[in-house]
């Protein structure tokens, strides 16, 4: 007795397009995220000075940007003075101990330089021991 198999073959189809909206929309979901860095910074026209050439290992615990006309931005809103202190008491109890608190200073090139003090005035009342100032290079036109 010969047992006779089914000619007909069945082909499995496979739907990609869900695959494929999915993988476009986290492409889009990425390229709009991924700008949001960049926007954290403020415009700041910064002093052409010749600094460290070391890279920075990792990015600054704390961004200070100081605008020409004295007001002092921190992911990318005005701060008081209070408000910069409080930021900096939070990050330094964030931290403790377990690795510098890094903090950087971005001042314009047009702040006057008694604002600045205020500044490192303010973050020396409530521990910080260093900080870095932001410059370009002087031939880098920017």
């Amino acid at each position: 007795m010969s047992v006779g198999r089914s000619s007909s073959r069945h082909m499995l189809s496979v739907d990609l397009t869900p695959m494929i909206d999915v993988v476009l929309q986290l492409i889009i979901f990425f390229m709009l995220t991924s700008r949001f860095g960049d926007l954290r910074r403020t415009e700041i026209d910064l002093p052409r000075q010749p600094g460290e050439q070391v890279q920075a290992k990792r990015e600054p615990a704390l961004i200070i940007d100081l605008t020409g006309d004295g007001r002092v931005v921190v992911d990318s809103r005005s701060v008081s003075m209070i408000e910069l202190e409080r930021l900096t008491r939070a990050g330094l109890a964030a931290a403790e101990d377990r690795e510098p608190f890094d903090v950087l200073i971005r001042p314009d090139r047009n702040a006057p330089a008694s604002d600045l003090d205020r500044v490192l005035g303010r973050l020396a009342g409530v521990g910080v021991r260093s900080w870095k100032l932001g410059t370009v290079e002087p031939g880098d036109g920017s």
